[in-house]
């Protein structure tokens, strides 16, 4: 037996692992302090529009294409907004100028958020001896008196020179300075202050990153003022650009900007830089830069109101209605019963989109929900799509040819498997016909008639069949998991129910003895949306204040043709109102009341009030209802 490794050496070799293990520990608990450290002064960022892939790959590309690193990503539950921090002030804004760059098929919106001890933070700074109260009322108080709501202005010039904000310590220190317009600004946003005018002059701004955040706070803002600043370089407004959209006046005298050209050429140069950054910039510095009218003209929607509901004609109108009508009546009692209606020929496919939430629900299963649901994370049993993500050919991620084909089910067999692997649903056709928009043309390739339906519908129980996903399965590992969904090899997995919205294209042909053939049926799941795409107020490409009108869509002036089931159409008109309520009315105001009723939303007895406020004329209605919807109860509505 040797006892070489017993000597000094062995024994020096000990000392170094101890000496190694007592420096791993002390350079551990330096790393935790730096860890802390940088965390504590990361600056976070929000990011809209980057649902079309995983959380996990939107963070990557950033990483590889704007060579910045979001740390400690994460889903907002209730917005759906990623969040995450990046080391510096300096990062977050070359981040923000990658605002619109293509990710998933999708353009992110990138932005610098107010972290949420940001307010905590600014409510440290020592208060004055006589007490003058919490530094949210203090911001509060502050916004109020330099607010004037007849003119819409918001004064916030000359902040550090205030002095009731220098008393409470804002401008102290640079950390505590460069918390305060953020947290102004979120305060501002809570207020719910109209504003159309801002005036940002003498505060010492050499560029737009302290202030950034006014653009998310008043992204509908007509009139700045940042005169006497010290702006120096053009690129600094590039912060702003595609977010101050709807900008019409902006100041910038007595700025180096301005005050160091050396030619008229040098500021025609600065204004054509403006106006690529506003595009509906008007007046720079006092001057005229652009012809308001031919403008307004330019940006105007050029196209008539959309319709709920487009046929094109009487006869194709009646089919298209009577097939939808039983169609759902089957679809949401008993399907195997629909299968008269496909034949060997015929084909269905279903996709999932979810790319464009338009109303995010959150799951109560689980906080984190939307997390996953959006593939933010491996393990996805609240997904909302859990039920549909097995059968979904999306054709932007399915790429392998033989899922594709699989996924395509042709014949009554195939086509009723995938019926049965769907939630059984409710379609509220007949009681909410606003939630659905239907367009029905010929369709001469097969000598057919094209019915497409949007919509919305409720899951109101699982499966009858479960899909299973063998794990062997090339199109699970390469195209399912781009979903965020690594669990469907439990064929037991419970996912929850809810709303859906949809789009559905059949394609219907004439069979035998005038029975009716779907020869093709495609159907897109996605997140549940309203139907105010088609049934509200419709503006002509500008918000309120824009400058553009608006027009009013009356899906019940569709004529039906008698005897045609009416389904899309909202209530039947006069005929539903109760007797008591038609007995007091002549015909023309049972007529309006029908109007305002669908178009408001109102219930009946909010909309009787509001007609005869407004003296039973329909445009004073609808002028009062503007006026007047944001301070409506919520029991004032069809719930």
């Amino acid at each position: 037996m040797s006892y070489r490794g017993r000597g000094r050496g062995g024994f020096q070799n000990n000392n170094n692992n101890r000496n190694n293990f007592n420096n791993n520990n002390n350079n551990n608990g330096v790393q935790s302090e730096i860890d802390q450290f940088n965390m504590a002064n990361a600056i976070p960022v929000e990011i809209l529009g980057w649902n079309g892939a995983s959380m996990d790959d939107c963070v990557k590309f950033i990483s590889r294409k704007c060579r910045i690193t979001v740390s400690n990503a994460q889903v907002d539950p209730v917005s759906g907004v990623l969040k995450g921090y990046v080391r510096s002030m300096k990062e977050a804004d070359e981040l923000c100028t990658w605002s619109g760059v293509k990710f998933a098929g999708q353009s992110l919106k990138i932005s610098k958020a107010i972290s949420q001890n940001s307010l905590s933070n600014l409510g440290s700074i020592s208060t004055p001896a006589n007490g003058g109260g919490s530094t949210i009322e203090t911001i509060t108080n502050f916004l109020k008196s330099r607010y004037d709501p007849n003119s819409k202005l918001l004064n916030i010039s000359s902040v550090q020179h205030d002095p009731l904000l220098v008393q409470q310590g804002f401008f102290a220190s640079i950390s505590t300075t460069s918390k305060f317009f953020p947290a102004l600004m979120k305060i501002a946003a809570d207020l719910k202050l109209d504003v159309e005018s801002v005036d940002l002059s003498s505060n010492n701004l050499t560029d737009l990153t302290s202030v950034s955040s006014l653009a998310q706070t008043f992204p509908y803002l007509k009139n700045l003022a940042l005169s006497q600043n010290n702006f120096n370089r053009i690129k600094s407004f590039e912060v702003w650009k595609h977010k101050l959209n709807y900008l019409r006046e902006l100041v910038l005298i007595n700025n180096p900007i301005i005050t160091n050209l050396k030619s008229a050429q040098d500021l025609q140069i600065v204004t054509l830089e403006m106006m690529r950054n506003f595009p509906r910039l008007i007046v720079f510095n006092g001057e005229v830069v652009r012809d308001e009218a031919k403008l307004m003209a330019h940006l105007t929607f050029p196209f008539t109101p959309m319709q709920a509901m487009f046929f094109q004609d009487e006869m194709i109108q009646q089919v298209s209605t009577n097939f939808v009508t039983n169609f759902y009546s089957l679809w949401d009692g008993n399907r195997q019963d629909l299968m008269v209606l496909y034949q060997q020929e015929s084909q269905f496919s279903m996709s999932v989109d979810s790319s464009h939430p338009h109303v995010i629900e959150v799951s109560t299963t689980s906080t984190n929900s939307n997390n996953r649901a959006y593939g933010g994370g491996n393990t996805s049993t609240d997904s909302p799509f859990g039920y549909y993500l097995n059968q979904s050919r999306n054709l932007t991620r399915v790429s392998n040819t033989k899922s594709r084909m699989s996924k395509l089910a042709q014949g009554q067999q195939d086509i009723f498997k995938q019926f049965q692997q769907l939630p059984r649903t409710r379609h509220n056709l007949l009681t909410q016909p606003e939630l659905f928009s239907m367009e029905s043309h010929s369709f001469p390739q097969l000598n057919g008639i094209l019915i497409t339906l949007h919509g919305s519908f409720e899951e109101i129980d699982a499966p009858v069949e479960i899909a299973t996903v063998p794990s062997n399965n090339p199109s699970y590992n390469s195209n399912n998991r781009r979903f965020g969904n690594s669990t469907y090899k439990n064929n037991n997995k419970k996912f929850p129910l809810g709303k859906k919205s949809f789009d559905r294209t059949f394609v219907i042909i004439s069979g035998q003895d005038g029975s009716m053939i779907v020869a093709s049926d495609i159907l897109m799941v996605r997140l549940f949306a309203d139907g105010d795409a088609w049934n509200t107020t419709i503006g002509t490409g500008s918000p309120a204040g824009g400058g553009a009108t608006a027009t009013n869509v009356n899906v019940s002036s569709l004529n039906t043709p008698q005897g045609t089931s009416n389904v899309l159409a909202q209530p039947a008109g006069t005929a539903e109102l109760p007797l008591d309520v038609k007995a007091k009315l002549n015909e023309n105001q049972q007529q309006i009341l029908v109007r305002i009723l669908l178009e408001t939303k109102l219930n009946l007895q909010y909309g009787i009030m509001l007609c005869e406020q407004s003296q039973w004329d329909y445009q004073q209605c609808i002028n009062n209802f503007k006026v007047s919807v944001n301070s409506l109860p919520r029991e004032a509505y069809v719930l």
